[in-house]
């Protein structure tokens, strides 16, 4: 006599393999979009940085202006436009002691130091300058005390 066997009903969503994947993809993904302005750095007005690429020979590959306030999302960092095609820049932690030390002005750069190609001992050079202007908020004043009355 044949038994009867109940078939297997299929899964509707990922396993979790693919949940695990999926979260750490989200994470990633929050981390390197940056954030909001005003809530990384309360105490700035305004922040401008203006990007320079420029090739091995100086001559001007590219540029980037980001005018940003404090409500707007922000990214500090950038793919190398050079021969490259895989280098990487990141001005985060240039900002990021910018606006530590209240500096109004910065000037940062950077080299790239991706290989043209696999193996290859010859390097991009693809030079990324960074120019950061800064605008703070007034610092709030400190609540006086009234010294005793005589």
């Amino acid at each position: 006599m044949a038994r009867y066997f109940k078939k297997r009903r299929k899964n509707a969503g990922p396993n979790k393999n693919e949940e695990k994947v999926q979260r750490a993809a989200d994470a990633h993904s929050r981390e390197s979009s940056g954030g909001v302005l005003g809530v990384r750095y309360p105490f700035v007005k305004h922040l401008k940085v203006t990007l320079q690429f420029l090739s091995a020979q100086q001559q001007l590959l590219e540029e980037k202006v980001m005018d940003l306030k404090p409500n707007d999302t922000y990214r500090f960092d950038a793919s190398c436009p050079g021969r490259c095609g895989s280098g990487h820049f990141d001005f985060s932690e240039a900002i990021a002691n910018a606006v530590a030390k209240h500096r109004t002005l910065s000037e940062n750069g950077g080299v790239c130091p991706q290989p043209l190609f696999v193996g290859a001992a010859q390097t991009c050079g693809c030079q990324a300058k960074c120019r950061i202007e800064l605008d703070f908020l007034p610092e709030p004043a400190l609540p006086t005390e009234p010294g005793p009355t005589a």
